[in-house]
Formats: C-alpha cells, sequence, structure tokens
C-alpha cells in the first residue's frame, strides 16, 4: 500500500462501506436515450452521498436541456443533495436507503409504519396511530416526532 500513496500522492484512504479502501471513485451519467456518457469525474472520495447534485448539474450543462431528469441508486441518497438537484432544475429520483436491516433481527422498521398524509399520522404494525407531537431540528435537519400513547402498552414492543 505504501508504494501506491508513492506512486500516486493524489490517492487517499478513504471510508466506504465501513472498510478503507485506497483508490478512485469514478462518477459517470449516462443520456438514457442515446446510451452515451454526456459527463464524467474522478474522486477518491469513498461514497456517492455527495455527487448527486454536482453530477447532474455537469450533465445538465453537457446536453443542454432545460428539463432532466436524474435517476441514480440508494448510494446517492442525501436530502440536501436533492434539494440542490431541484434548485438547479433537475428532477432527482433516488430511492431511500435502508441503513438498517431491523427486519433480519426481528424488529420493525421504517416499512412497517404508514404514514396518512392527510390526516398527518402514522399507523403502526399493531393498528395504533401515532399522532404528530411536536418539531424540532437535530444535526442541521428538521424532524418532525410522532408517537401513539398505546406504544408503551402495546404487547409487540420488543419487536
Amino acid at each position: 500500500m505504501w508504494k501506491l500513496f508513492r506512486a500516486d500522492r493524489v490517492v487517499v484512504p478513504a471510508l466506504a462501506a465501513g472498510a478503507i479502501i485506497v483508490g478512485y471513485n469514478v462518477q459517470t451519467v449516462v443520456d438514457a436515450k442515446h446510451h452515451l456518457m454526456v459527463a464524467h469525474e474522478v474522486t477518491n472520495v469513498g461514497h456517492d452521498r455527495h455527487q448527486l447534485a454536482h453530477m447532474a448539474k455537469l450533465a445538465k450543462a453537457a446536453t443542454a436541456e432545460d428539463e432532466l431528469i436524474a435517476l441514480a441508486d440508494r448510494g446517492y441518497y442525501e436530502g440536501y443533495e436533492i434539494l440542490e438537484c431541484e434548485r438547479a432544475g433537475v428532477a432527482a429520483v433516488v430511492p431511500k436507503p435502508m441503513t438498517l436491516n431491523k427486519a433480519a433481527v426481528g424488529l420493525f422498521d421504517k416499512r412497517d409504519f404508514v404514514y396518512d398524509d392527510k390526516a398527518d399520522q402514522y399507523r403502526g404494525p399493531a393498528g395504533s396511530i401515532a399522532i404528530y407531537r411536536m418539531t424540532s431540528e437535530e444535526a442541521g435537519k428538521i424532524r418532525h416526532k410522532y408517537w401513539s400513547s398505546d406504544c408503551p402498552r402495546c404487547p409487540m414492543k420488543p419487536r
């Protein structure tokens, strides 16, 4: 590994999926209609979370399209990046990541709680309704808090 650092001083160790990697991360944008690469960039960041808006802007400039849709995988999901795409006139379509696999160990995860937009409430796996309680700011992000008064007595609570 040391020889690699001496040969290429731009390459730096980066944390990716819990492991340290030494190398580059190549970002590409492909036109879905023509199957041609319209933008690319090489980074030494071990993940894609902060690349979406930048690459979308490069693609928009390269194609001179007024309306652009950026379709990306879960690795690109970051709220601020999606907002920046919107500000740049790019519609970003990115699935939410599944950061924890609670279902694998028998616990409930976000997918088990269904949001009702009209009533602004969630329905939990046991059928109880979690109502809006408060809004707070944590790490620069706005968090809306919901809970049900039934949760402490729920027989499904251990999950």
